[in-house]
């Protein structure tokens, strides 16, 4: 069986605290970034990929209302994954305190699916958005699909399945301790 040290805990919990930190400082620095943009009359989109958002492009918001739409669907979107990040956070803190599985645990795993059930969509949507802008130059090279079914919605599937799975060894654990 996997064996981590309380050092070990510590420093996950303490790396996981600093990503939440780091996480809301970007965020509220880029709602500020979108603000200052709007005020200046810039609507150029910030993109959410892959590998991160991406400020440099040639994406222009249609009109003001359209990229204050995009600007709150993004910070709504990343507050999402912030908040994944917090029940992940509570989870090892919860592991660490109680030395096992708590009982609170399969429901703060069905939250986490849930919200990246809801992440995976948001970024479909805000990717559908976003093409729906004037695409500039670009027009010719960028295309986007909307997949009915994307790679974190079957994450989120899992993690309601991996969240079950605890709630029935949870309740198995509770009824052995009851007849013995």
């Amino acid at each position: 069986m996997l064996s981590v040290s309380n050092k070990g805990w510590r420093l996950l919990a303490s790396l996981l605290t600093l990503s939440l930190i780091l996480g809301s400082v970007a965020v509220i620095a880029l709602g500020v970034f979108l603000v200052f943009m709007a005020l200046q009359g810039n609507l150029s989109l910030p993109l959410l990929l892959g590998e991160g958002i991406q400020l440099s492009h040639a994406l222009t918001a249609v009109s003001l209302g359209s990229y204050i739409g995009y600007s709150l669907l993004l910070v709504a979107t990343l507050l999402i994954g912030l908040s994944f990040l917090f029940l992940l956070r509570s989870i090892l803190i919860s592991i660490q305190k109680a030395k096992g599985f708590s009982q609170t645990l399969p429901t703060q795993i069905k939250r986490m699916a849930f919200l990246l059930l809801v992440l995976a969509y948001a970024k479909q949507l805000l990717m559908l958005f976003a093409f729906s802008q004037d695409l500039g130059s670009l027009s010719g090279l960028l295309e986007f699909r909307f997949q009915l079914l994307p790679s974190e919605a079957l994450y989120a599937l899992t993690l309601l399945l991996l969240g079950e799975l605890f709630r029935y060894g949870l309740a198995l654990q509770s009824e052995y301790e009851q007849t013995v």
